[in-house]
C-alpha cells in the first residue's frame, strides 16, 4: 500500500477506506454507455497507474506528459502524478506536434525527457501493476503546467502554483460560495486542458462529488447526463451557456434540478446572463473572474449582478484588485487601466511561477487584461492591452467595436481582429457571422450601424462573411489565427 503525503491523493484514499462504494466519478464511453468509478476503485487505479509509471523509469525531478481526452483516464493520470509527488504537464490532445513543441518550449530538455501517459499506458497499468511499494511523497509545488495564452497567440505550458492541496483548496472554497456542496451531483462539460474545467473537475472529485464527464459538449450527450443523473452544480464558460441557452429543451431539463452554476472564462453576454438568472434565481447563478496562473480571483451572485449589470465581482476574500495606468501607478475607482490581482498565492511564491507576468514588486501581477473598479470595489472588465489596435495614430479597443456590432440585428457572432494596410499602418477587419446566411449584412451596413454608436475611426475598414469563429475547445475566440490574416486591398 502507498504511504502518501500529497494531500489530495489522501482525500481519496481516505474516501477509499471509509467509504469505498461512494459514486465519485461517471464518465460516458464512445459507445454511449456510462462507465461508474467510486471511490475504492478510483483509488485503486490510482495506485496501481503510480506503481506503472516507477516500473517505466520515473524518478523524481522527471515531470509526466497528459494529452488525453476528457475521462477517467485523465482523472487518474493526473491523481497518480501527485501520488509520486509529480507535477503533470497538461496538453490539448488534439494538438499538433508544432503546438505540442510551441508548449514545452520554456521547459527544454524537461519536457524532452518527460515520460508518456496516456491511454495505452493506463490501460497496461491495470493490467500489470507491479507490486512494489512506493516510498512517500512530498506534494509537488506545482499543481500543473497548463497552456494558456492562446486568446492572444500561440499558447504556452505555465506552471501553477502553489501545489495541488492549497490550489484545490482554494478552488473548493469558490465553489461552496456558489452553492457547491460535498454532496452534490457535479456536471463538468468543459475540456479538462483548461484551467476552470480542469480545478472545478479535480477539486470536486477529491472533494467527495459525484462528478459527471459527458463525452463532449453535444446535446445528445449532455441530455443523457441530465435525465440520467440530475446534476446539482456546473461550472460553464458564457459561450457554453448560450448554447444550452438556444437549446430549450436541454436547457428546461437542466435547470429543473440544478442548484448553483458558476460561470468563467469571458464576461457573459447581458441577455445570456439575464435569462439564467431569471431561470435560476440570483442565489443559483455565480461568476469568477481568475486565470490559468492564479493571479487572484473576484466573485459575484445574480443578484450583485443585476444590480451592477456587467461586473465581474469584487476580491473574493483575501484577493486583492488595482487598477494601474501604463507606468503601474494606481488609478482611482472609475477610471480604466490594466487590471492587477494580489492573493494569497503571489503573495507567497511571487518569486516562483509568477516572474513572466508584468508585476509591480508588491504581489500584484496582470496577466494583460483591461478594466475599472467602482467605488464598492466592483470589477468590470473592458479587454485586453493586446486588445489595441493603433488606426492612424489612435488606440482602438477591438472589444469595444464587436459590442457595437453585436447589437446589428443580423450578426449573430463577431470578431474585430488587425489588419495591415498600406496607407495606415494597421486598421481594423471584422469576422461575421450572419444571423441569416442567406442574407449577410455587407460592409455598407455595417458602417451605416457603426456610425453615430463609436468614433469614425473605430469602425472597421472592410468585413469578412464567415460560417463561425475560430474558438478553442473552451469556448473563446482564438484571434490568433486571424489576426493579420487579412490584407489591404
Amino acid at each position: 500500500m502507498f504511504r502518501l503525503q500529497s494531500t489530495e491523493s489522501r482525500r481519496l484514499l481516505s474516501m477509499a477506506r471509509s467509504t469505498p462504494g461512494r459514486p465519485l466519478l461517471s464518465v460516458e464511453e464512445p459507445s454511449g454507455e456510462w462507465a461508474h468509478h467510486t471511490a475504492g476503485d478510483l483509488a485503486g487505479r490510482v495506485a496501481a497507474t503510480a506503481r506503472f509509471l516507477l516500473d517505466g523509469g520515473w524518478e523524481p525531478g522527471r515531470h509526466i506528459v497528459v494529452a488525453l481526452p476528457n475521462g477517467e483516464g485523465l482523472v487518474r493520470a493526473v491523481l497518480a502524478s501527485w501520488t509520486l509527488g509529480s507535477s503533470p504537464l497538461i496538453l490539448p490532445p488534439e494538438a499538433t506536434d508544432l503546438e505540442r513543441e510551441t508548449l514545452g518550449a520554456d521547459l527544454g530538455t524537461a519536457f524532452t525527457d518527460a515520460l508518456p501517459l496516456g491511454e495505452r499506458e493506463l490501460a497496461t497499468a491495470l493490467r500489470l501493476a507491479p507490486p512494489q511499494e512506493v516510498s512517500p511523497a512530498p506534494e509537488p509545488e506545482v499543481t500543473w503546467h497548463l497552456p494558456t495564452g492562446g486568446t492572444t497567440g500561440l499558447p504556452r505550458l505555465y506552471p501553477v502554483v502553489p501545489g495541488p492541496g492549497r490550489t484545490l483548496s482554494g478552488v473548493r472554497e469558490i465553489m461552496r460560495a456558489a452553492a457547491w456542496r460535498r454532496d452534490a451531483v457535479q456536471l463538468s462539460v468543459g475540456p479538462l486542458s483548461h484551467a476552470a474545467p480542469l480545478l472545478t473537475c479535480v477539486a470536486g472529485i477529491t472533494g467527495g462529488a459525484h462528478v459527471i464527464l459527458p463525452r463532449r459538449l453535444h446535446p445528445a450527450s449532455v441530455m443523457s447526463a441530465v435525465e440520467r443523473f440530475r446534476p446539482t452544480w456546473c461550472q460553464l464558460t458564457p459561450h457554453q451557456m448560450a448554447l444550452l441557452d438556444a437549446n430549450a429543451s436541454l436547457w428546461d431539463a437542466l435547470c429543473s434540478s440544478l442548484t448553483g452554476v458558476l460561470h468563467t472564462s469571458a464576461p457573459c453576454p447581458e441577455d445570456v446572463k439575464r435569462r439564467w438568472i431569471s431561470r435560476l434565481g440570483g442565489d443559483r447563478v455565480f461568476e469568477t473572474y481568475s486565470s490559468t496562473q492564479v493571479t487572484g480571483s473576484t466573485f459575484c451572485d445574480g443578484d450583485e449582478w443585476l444590480a451592477r449589470p456587467g461586473t465581474a465581482g469584487r476580491p473574493f476574500r483575501d484577493n486583492e484588485v488595482l487598477i494601474a495606468d501604463p507606468k503601474g501607478e494606481p488609478l482611482p475607482p472609475g477610471e480604466t487601466g490594466e487590471v492587477f490581482m494580489r492573493s494569497p498565492w503571489t503573495r507567497t511564491f511571487g518569486g516562483k511561477g509568477f516572474g513572466s507576468l508584468r508585476g509591480r514588486g508588491d504581489g500584484f501581477f496582470s496577466i494583460g487584461d483591461t478594466g475599472r473598479v467602482d467605488t464598492d470595489g466592483y470589477l468590470y472588465l473592458t479587454g485586453r492591452l493586446d486588445d489595441i489596435v493603433i488606426v492612424g495614430g489612435a488606440n482602438v479597443n477591438t472589444r469595444e467595436v464587436e459590442r457595437v456590432l453585436l447589437t446589428h440585428p443580423g450578426i449573430a457572432d463577431a470578431v474585430v481582429v488587425r489588419r495591415h494596410d498600406g496607407l495606415m499602418g494597421d486598421a481594423l477587419h471584422t469576422l461575421i457571422v450572419p444571423a441569416d446566411p442567406a442574407d449577410p449584412p455587407g460592409i455598407a451596413a455595417v458602417h451605416e450601424h457603426c456610425r453615430g454608436l463609436i468614433s469614425p475611426h473605430k469602425i472597421p475598414m472592410t468585413a469578412e462573411i464567415v460560417d463561425a469563429l475560430p474558438r478553442s475547445h473552451a469556448g473563446k475566440v482564438e484571434r490568433f489565427l486571424r489576426s493579420d490574416a487579412a490584407s489591404a486591398p
